[in-house]
């Protein structure tokens, strides 16, 4: 077996991200031939063969572009670069051996998943870990209890051994249900995630708002925390939470703010004329605005 095949099932299952490189086009002299493989690493080591001194830095160069991007590439490297017409997708570099060879280099970008953690061992916990697996990420369950583990991902009984390996990219969602929500929450805010959300009914979440002061968790931490997790679709089973949640942390890795807000019964209903018009959700008759405003405790109770 090709030692670049191993490598890469190696990388994956240690969850590092790489490159394939293959050859697709070679114009002698050139020590590469087409159909030649190599897997590069986020580190930039080269395991297999696509050329040597020439072709090495460019591949390796564009290869750490291809990860951060996501973005497929080929790599036209040539001695006349400024003939070959542009077209998209192709990236085209001087040769720079005097040996005058052309090369075409295919870069397809393997990032690493993203974490999500999952705190808890909830019908809630379990929903998310199945989509989380289902949406492409790296899902750990981090549980204390004695239940039976929930199904699908890596279980973690201590909470000092729940870690990240990229907490930029990574998601943790604290789906407790009052058994450990303090210790969980603490041990959340110390690993530092781009989201951080808590399953918990609004009056809950203030709760442990109070509870989490009084641990000493700086008030700035605590207002990054979602909370109730997830964007206000009316969510009401497991399930259901677990799909607004994970839209959640979609949009907060996009850097988009999404609000939701349903309108209320009032605005769907005929207005008499001769009664004045009342402003969506100004009634104190009508039930409590949903969305980041004001989420509805039936979500996330």
């Amino acid at each position: 077996m090709d030692r670049w095949y191993e490598t890469a099932k190696d990388l994956e299952r240690r969850n590092e991200g790489f490159v394939l490189a293959t050859v697709v086009r070679a114009i002698a002299p050139t020590s590469a031939k087409p159909g030649d493989k190599a897997v590069i690493t986020e580190d930039g080591v080269v395991q297999g063969w696509i050329g040597g001194s020439c072709a090495e830095p460019t591949a390796k160069k564009e290869a750490k572009a291809a990860l951060q991007d996501g973005v497929c590439r080929v790599v036209q490297i040539t001695p006349d670069p400024e003939l070959p017409a542009k077209r998209e997708g192709l990236v085209v570099v001087p040769m720079t051996c005097y040996s005058g060879g052309e090369l075409e280099i295919y870069l397809e970008p393997h990032p690493a998943k993203a974490e999500l953690l999952v705190f808890g061992n909830s019908p809630v916990a379990q929903a998310l870990i199945e989509l989380g697996v289902f949406a492409g990420y790296r899902v750990t369950a981090v549980d204390t209890t004695e239940r039976p583990p929930l199904e699908g991902a890596t279980v973690v009984q201590d909470l000092d051994e729940a870690e990240l390996k990229r907490p930029q990219r990574a998601a943790i969602v604290v789906a407790t249900h009052g058994v450990f929500d303090e210790d969980a929450i603490a041990r959340a805010a110390e690993l530092g995630p781009r989201y951080l959300g808590v399953v918990a009914s609004p009056r809950r979440f203030a709760s442990l708002a109070a509870a989490m002061k009084r641990r000493g968790l700086p008030s700035e931490t605590w207002a990054h925390v979602d909370g109730p997790a997830g964007l206000d679709i009316g969510a009401r089973t497991p399930q259901e939470i677990a799909i607004s949640i994970i839209a959640s942390i979609t949009a907060e890795r996009e850097g988009i703010t999404v609000t939701t807000k349903r309108p209320s019964k009032a605005t769907q209903e005929p207005v008499v004329a001769e009664e004045p018009k009342v402003a969506v959700g100004a009634s104190p008759s009508e039930p409590e605005p949903t969305g980041t405003g004001g989420k509805g405790s039936c979500c996330h109770g």
